[in-house]
């Protein structure tokens, strides 16, 4: 009788976990951010998708351990900058050309937001966040 009970009630705890409505794993809602956008209506900046998960988590091990970003972050860290780590971190495809664009979120000695921007892993510079 004991193990009937255990089996039912196991049942029941595994019935539920499938059958229940709701999103267990709520992903937050990623806008496209300035570094990628443009004055320009006719550019096609905009045309991007932005990556989450574990591809972008992989995206971003790569470039964290990439020499590239341990230069960038040491010689902007001399300047004052902050790093606001990993979570963080933006990545997007662009939709129309082989462009992966990741965008490191860094904060100066005002305060100010920055993100300093790596297309396909090369270095394009630092853009303030509005």
């Amino acid at each position: 009788m004991k193990k009937l009970i255990t089996i039912i009630g196991g049942l029941l705890v595994a019935v539920s976990l499938f059958v229940t409505s709701g999103n267990t794993a709520k992903a937050e809602e990623t806008t496209v951010s300035t570094f990628v956008t443009s004055q320009n209506e006719d550019c096609a900046c905009q045309d991007v998708t932005p990556i989450l998960g574990a591809e972008r988590n992989k995206i971003v091990a790569d470039l964290i351990s990439s020499n590239e970003f341990k230069t960038v972050k040491k010689d902007l860290m001399s300047k004052g900058y902050k790093w606001l780590g990993a979570s963080e971190v933006q990545v997007y495809k662009h939709n129309q050309l082989p462009i992966m664009i990741v965008g490191l979120p860094f904060k100066d000695s005002q305060g100010t937001k920055w993100m300093a921007t790596f297309f396909n892993g090369d270095y394009q510079g630092n853009v303030p966040l509005e």
